[in-house]
């Protein structure tokens, strides 16, 4: 399992995935320089409310629109999606099923061997050249690199998915 990190500081914000290992020294970090300023609660959004059903409506409203698209996700097998999802280039492809990988594995990066396995469990045709696939996919921002061999799915590429799943109809996005 990976560590997310997020931080703001004035017009600075970052954020970053983080190894397992870096866990003892983030906490010694935290630790000593933490300030006994009073933070206010994190806001619950209706998409980040785990007791609520994932919607197109809350697609518009969250904060975090891939909280609700992995919601979907878990949902479906990677067949459905592909079918649900008609999207014909490879690199939208590989998005959909490192988005569904992410959202039924517990760490967010993956490999190519991932995604093909999810191609064969959606029954689909892999790509052939997943390099240059996976390269067109980075260039459009769909998906970023974390090594030289594993990937994430960006905010772009939730974004992306979440505008498709947004203008599903109430039926066709629960189906």
């Amino acid at each position: 399992m990976s560590i997310k990190l997020r931080f703001e500081h004035q017009s600075i914000q970052m954020q970053a995935v983080l190894n397992d290992d870096a866990l003892v020294e983030l906490l010694t970090f935290i630790t000593k320089h933490k300030s006994d300023d009073i933070l206010p609660p994190l806001p619950i959004t209706p998409a980040l409310n785990p007791f609520e059903e994932a919607s197109p409506a809350n697609l518009a409203s969250a904060s975090d629109r891939s909280v609700v698209v992995k919601a979907w996700m878990k949902k479906h097998s990677a067949a459905e999606i592909l079918n649900k999802i008609k999207w014909d280039t490879y690199p939208e492809k590989i998005l959909l099923m490192g988005a569904f990988h992410e959202s039924k594995v517990e760490t967010d990066n993956w490999r190519s061997a991932d995604i093909e396995n999810r191609f064969i469990e959606a029954k689909d045709a892999r790509p052939s050249n997943f390099p240059r696939d996976i390269a067109n996919g980075i260039k459009s921002g769909f998906v970023t690199t974390i090594t030289a061999r594993t990937y994430i799915v960006s905010r772009t590429g939730w974004n992306k998915i979440a505008d498709v799943l947004g203008k599903m109809t109430p039926e066709e996005f629960n189906q």
